[in-house]
């Protein structure tokens, strides 16, 4: 006789339970990304929030539908899963679409209420899923077959999933502690037309901001401001921080003593500020704009400028990567590809990254002359500059090398953690093109600002660093050609300082030539695309793919496959030596 475990029997039907819910939830992921890349051919890219969400819920809806069916379950049972995956979704697009509710907002809370309905609706029909065991035959060996496959894709896919997510998450984190370093006092000069650049709390794209500042100031014929909703320091690209000059506030206060406006006003791209710091500048660009002030956007600064409904009605131009989401959330603006700006009277929207400084000199050229224009693009040796009108650029798309993207921000085996000496006197555009080349571009790394303290640039920036030495860094880079020319020392460690900036020349050119010479050419060609940054004449050597990156994901799933085999045979002898019982 046999005898019976009462506690056994009570957890079997919970356990039962537990394992469905876990099945149908694989099934929901695995209907993601089978079904997901089919989309892709019948519907345009970067569709909308709400189109992405219903997608997404569909992908998921029919792989778990089609599980449960497997598993034999009913219909009724089928359709009510189903239905509850869906509920809250739909239930949250409606906030969604009169503007109350963000886009991510509605993908997080919708993840979480979709999980507590599927819970709800599996009580609901306890027996269906506690009394029945719906057992599936398969075949042993294609059973161990698909383990091994499996394990093969999982073990190269989750190292890609930690190395991606983390870099990712890196670009714009904001520091730990709080600084209490003052920016430079500036002389407020009411002769000279007044341009503010924006910053955010969350993060502000480097490039699309230093690089017009120093366009800007750099001719000492305008007074220029970073200015800030409110006070702190504003985490740029790879984790260099800035000390904004004026709050809006304070801007106001200046102006004000100086019986003076505002002229300009410049959004590089805001990484999402949070509700109440969105609509302060929201609101704050509007009473601007109503004031006369020309307004400029830089790359997926407009973003931002199309929330505040100032170019409705009107043509503009963005980033080539930002412009399909652009049509789809603002279709009452003309979007148009294939020029550095669009100058639309009291709008002006330039192309991605570095197409800020055309949108610079635009500004020079009405606020004060074409000669300052032309003598500031000599002097940042800006190549491109096409005195009263917007040059052309190509109308770039992605294409199939531009995986190399995917394949560095993944199994990059290169120098992946760069030290950045911050250094007196530096320029804004040699300390951008450090920051945001390696990290936001290439992928290649992470950046970490390093030096003894506070920094003032070339043009009187103030800046912050994240650490004093250039311990567990991989490399030690130095912007500046004047720190080339003085050769700056390094912060102590082993690292050998590389001096980046060594010639007269565009601050990036040094910087994409270190790409492809430290990493691949096809990296620095795809950093110069994304940089909206012509590199015909620059002359780039080295490996013409990252080889050692592409190699790891086939050594990862190779290693898994024999792990999991390992796996399998010993589970298998364990077995065959197991004595029988009686």
């Amino acid at each position: 006789m046999t005898a019976h475990d009462p506690q056994n029997g009570r957890n079997r039907p919970v356990g039962r339970f537990v394992w469905h819910y876990v099945e149908m939830v694989i099934a929901m992921f695995a209907g993601m990304l089978l079904l997901d890349p089919l989309w892709g051919l019948f519907l345009p890219p970067n569709p909308g929030t709400d189109v992405d969400v219903l997608v997404m819920a569909a992908d998921m809806v029919i792989g778990m539908s089609v599980w449960m069916r497997v598993r034999r379950h009913t219909w009724a049972a089928v359709a009510e899963m189903g239905l509850a995956m869906f509920a809250p979704f739909l239930i949250l697009l409606v906030p969604y679409w009169f503007g109350v509710l963000a886009g991510h907002v509605v993908m997080s809370a919708g993840h979480v209420l979709m999980f507590v309905f599927m819970a709800l609706a599996m009580l609901r029909r306890r027996e269906e899923y506690t009394r029945h065991t719906h057992r599936l035959t398969i075949h042993p060996k294609w059973a161990k077959r698909a383990v091994v496959v499996l394990v093969a894709l999982l073990v190269p896919g989750a190292v890609a999933a930690v190395n991606t997510i983390g870099k990712f998450a890196d670009l714009y984190e904001r520091r730990p502690d709080t600084v209490s370093v003052k920016p430079v006092p500036r002389t407020h000069d009411p002769a000279k037309p007044t341009v503010a650049l924006l910053t955010s709390s969350e993060g502000t794209n480097v490039a699309d901001l230093l690089g017009p500042y120093e366009v800007l100031a750099g001719t000492g014929r305008v007074n220029t401001y970073i200015i800030a909703a409110g006070p702190g320091t504003a985490p740029l690209t790879g984790g260099l921080d800035l000390v904004p000059d004026l709050t809006f506030e304070q801007l106001a206060g200046v102006l004000t003593d100086h019986d003076d406006s505002l002229d300009a006003v410049m959004i590089p791209a805001l990484q999402d500020p949070p509700p109440a710091e969105r609509a302060a500048i929201k609101n704050w660009l509007r009473r601007q704009s109503a004031s006369g002030t020309l307004t400029v956007s830089v790359c997926r600064g407009a973003r931002a400028f199309a929330e505040s409904g100032l170019l409705d009605g009107r043509t503009a131009t963005s980033h080539w990567l930002r412009l399909a989401g652009l049509r789809a959330d603002f279709p009452q603006v003309k979007w148009v590809a294939g020029t550095r700006y669009v100058d639309d009277g009291n709008v002006i929207s330039t192309a991605g990254v570095l197409s800020g400084v055309d949108g610079a000199l635009r500004i020079l050229e009405r606020l004060v002359d074409a000669d300052t224009a032309r003598a500031a693009a000599n002097r940042v040796h800006w190549r491109y500059y096409s005195p009263g009108t917007a040059g052309s650029i190509p109308a770039s798309t992605l294409e199939p090398l531009d995986a190399v993207v995917g394949v560095n921000s993944a199994y990059q085996t290169g120098p992946s953690t760069i030290g950045v000496r911050l250094v007196e006197g530096v320029g804004e555009l040699e300390l951008a093109s450090a920051f945001i080349s390696y990290t936001e571009h290439a992928m290649v790394g992470r950046t970490v600002a390093i030096g003894a303290g506070a920094v003032r640039s070339r043009h009187g920036l103030t800046f912050v660093p994240r650490a004093t030495t250039a311990a567990g860094v991989g490399r030690l880079l130095v912007p500046g050609l004047d720190a080339a020319r003085r050769q700056v020392a390094g912060t102590g460690g082993e690292v050998r300082p590389e001096y980046l900036h060594t010639t007269e020349e565009f601050a990036f050119d040094p910087v994409v030539r270190d790409i492809a010479r430290t990493y691949d050419v096809r990296t620095a060609l795809w950093t110069a695309k994304t940089l909206e940054y012509p590199v015909m004449d620059v002359e780039l050597r080295g490996s013409a793919w990252p080889w050692a990156a592409t190699a790891v994901p086939l050594v990862l799933a190779l290693l898994g496959a024999a792990a999991a085999i390992g796996v399998i045979a010993l589970v298998r002898r364990l077995r065959t030596r197991a004595p029988s019982t009686a």
